[in-house]
């Protein structure tokens, strides 16, 4: 019975990786997007003569652990998904909104839920002349959103904003302590995955406008990485299939 759960745990955690694989090879071409990374963990489970309602006995078991298993088994599951940091190819489109870190750090977005972070440089001006994102969020400054109303728009590589030759403010950049661990929430946006994770404004990076950061995904890579783990799924789905047959034949045997 321990080999069917610990199988099931193998499938349920190569579904995770097909999942992250997917997600990744969708946004080859999202700007600034991060490849996703999933880490496994081996759990060991070592609750002879435990109560089956015990706190500990619940938690493993809603992670496949079999209401019969009274030993040590082993079992695989996500420990955690980080993304990679590693820079994307950078690409010229020599329009004056289009603003590319080649440097660690993350813009900084207000949103209705509070700021959310973005390496995602391809903005706009929204009705009112504000720097913002497709979504519609604005950009910060260091002294707040950004108002572009003049025609000649400049960002120097130190993200001092200049319109029409006077200097409005300067692109506000944050980072993390780990940054890989932060949260998806959509149109590109980051948020901490806890309080504890905080930014912290940094002044020593490289901005460039006119330019936009690529995804870093490696499209090759991940469709080999698709096909390995469409393989592993597959050989644990005929394990399972075998373990299952065998359990009938021991059943049967049994009652003769």
């Amino acid at each position: 019975m321990e080999t069917i759960y610990t199988l099931l745990s193998a499938l349920k955690g190569q579904q995770r990786q097909m999942d992250s694989v997917s997600n990744n090879l969708a946004n080859v071409n999202t700007p600034g997007f991060k490849e996703d990374e999933v880490l496994f963990r081996e759990y060991y489970t070592k609750f002879t003569g435990q109560d089956l309602e015990s706190e500990e006995e619940k938690f493993v078991h809603h992670e496949f652990l079999s209401p019969q298993t009274r030993g040590a088994t082993s079992f695989v599951r996500t420990d955690q998904v980080v993304q990679k940091m590693a820079m994307g190819n950078f690409k010229t489109t020599g329009n004056d909104l289009d603003l590319a870190l080649q440097s660690e750090g993350f813009f900084v977005v207000q949103t209705p839920y509070g700021a959310r972070y973005t390496r995602n440089g391809q903005f706009l001006r929204d009705s009112q002349g504000y720097l913002s994102t497709s979504a519609g969020h604005r950009v910060l400054g260091k002294n707040g959103p950004i108002l572009m109303a003049g025609k000649n728009i400049a960002v120097g590589r130190d993200g001092v904003v200049l319109v029409d030759d006077k200097i409005i403010d300067t692109i506000q950049v944050v980072n993390f302590e780990q940054p890989g661990q932060l949260n998806r929430m959509g149109n590109s946006y980051l948020a901490p995955a806890t309080a504890e994770q905080k930014p912290f404004l940094i002044d020593n990076f490289i901005l460039e406008q006119g330019t936009i950061e690529g995804s870093n995904v490696n499209t090759v890579k991940e469709m080999v990485k698709m096909i390995a783990v469409n393989r592993s799924y597959e050989a644990a789905q005929k394990a399972l299939r075998t373990t299952e047959e065998l359990d009938q034949s021991s059943i049967s045997i049994a009652r003769i």
